[in-house]
């Protein structure tokens, strides 16, 4: 009887710790194998207390990371962390754009150098800038381009197969064709390795300033106001203040009065030699003349030279070595009145430009 009775009190001792498993132990002693079963909180305390419990702790796999993070606020400070305890642990740094886990909530970190973000900063203006550039050309820009690079071409041709009074007179007739003409020529310019004005005006400028330089086929004027020296700028028409509009072979200038006379891609036309003449008709003698021409023109150089060398000049020096342009620079040693003795008129090589 006795173990029946120890069986039954064992069994009303374990039913009743489980029905009062939260409640303190007396002795704080318990048997083999004892176990605790929590029930399910049913009051609104007991949910609160969970959903707390819940935003408070960190994650598993945050833990398992680490429970302290830090994120660098990108001036040599950081932020410090705080852990579920509330206790301030040791810092760590944070990659940009890591997500930083503090006091149960995610942040996103915002430190991070413009390299990074290759759109922040200069970068985005250096987008956007690419993206101005490239601006979709229409149909009628096209067109007119063409025109204008058609009309220069026409011109050009023609300036090569008349001498210098009838394109006087063409120009006369039709001033916006001038324009035109000086229009394309500067865009083409513009492609060109080098300008060979610019070589001229470096070599005027180591001159004396006294120097009196006459520009024969000035366009622009380019060379008139790059120099401080007096330029008498002479051309077909006179589109430029300063310009002396007039046929090369019969300028207004003085007899024996320039120093220098230049010709930058001037040479065009059927009468070289008219124009070579008036060249040294106003130069004095020992004076210089420059002349820088495209290089496929000359077929011959020598024969080339030789004429000059007729209209009462002298060759100083010739550059050959630019694949786009001759250089030449001829001195005035003798006085060659036109019509005192027969010079054959001659031409250069027409220089054609391809269309683009």
């Amino acid at each position: 009887q006795q173990p029946k009775e120890q069986k039954k009190t064992k069994g009303k001792s374990e039913s009743s710790n489980e029905e009062n498993a939260n409640e303190p132990q007396t002795n704080g002693q318990h048997g083999a194998g004892w176990s605790v079963l929590l029930k399910n909180p049913k009051s609104k305390n007991a949910e609160r207390r969970k959903a707390a419990t819940e935003v408070d702790e960190p994650s598993k796999s945050e833990k398992r990371k680490g429970k302290k993070r830090k994120a660098d606020d990108g001036n040599g400070k950081s932020d410090e962390t705080v852990d579920d305890a509330g206790s301030q642990k040791h810092q760590k740094k944070v990659k940009p754009n890591e997500t930083v886990t503090v006091n149960g909530t995610k942040k996103q970190s915002e430190n991070s150098s413009p390299s990074e973000h290759p759109k922040s900063n200069g970068s985005e203006k250096k987008d956007k800038t690419t993206n101005a550039k490239v601006k979709p050309v229409s149909l009628r820009e096209k067109l007119v381009e063409s025109l204008k690079g058609s009309r220069f071409r026409f011109i050009n041709e023609q300036l090569y197969k008349i001498p210098g009074q009838e394109a006087k007179k063409m120009f006369q007739e039709d001033p916006a064709s001038f324009e035109a003409y000086h229009d394309g020529y500067r865009q083409q310019v513009e492609q060109w390795p080098m300008n060979p004005l610019d070589r001229m005006i470096k070599s005027i400028l180591k001159m004396p300033k006294d120097t009196i330089i006459a520009d024969f086929g000035c366009g622009e004027a380019k060379l008139a106001a790059s120099v401080p020296n007096k330029v008498y700028s002479l051309d077909l028409v006179a589109n430029h203040n300063g310009v002396i509009a007039c046929d090369m072979a019969n300028t207004p200038l003085e007899s024996n009065f320039v120093n220098v006379v230049v010709f930058c891609l001037s040479l065009m036309g059927t009468n070289l030699v008219d124009f070579l003449l008036e060249a040294n008709r106003v130069l004095k003698v020992g004076g210089i003349m420059k002349i820088a021409e495209v290089a496929s023109r000359f077929e011959n150089v020598n024969e080339f030279v030789n004429n000059v060398k007729k209209c009462g000049f002298q060759l100083q020096t010739k550059d050959l070595k630019h694949k786009l342009f001759s250089f030449f620079i001829f001195k005035k040693d003798r006085t060659v009145i036109k019509g005192s003795t027969k010079i054959k008129q001659f031409s250069l090589k027409p220089c054609l430009y391809k269309k683009r």
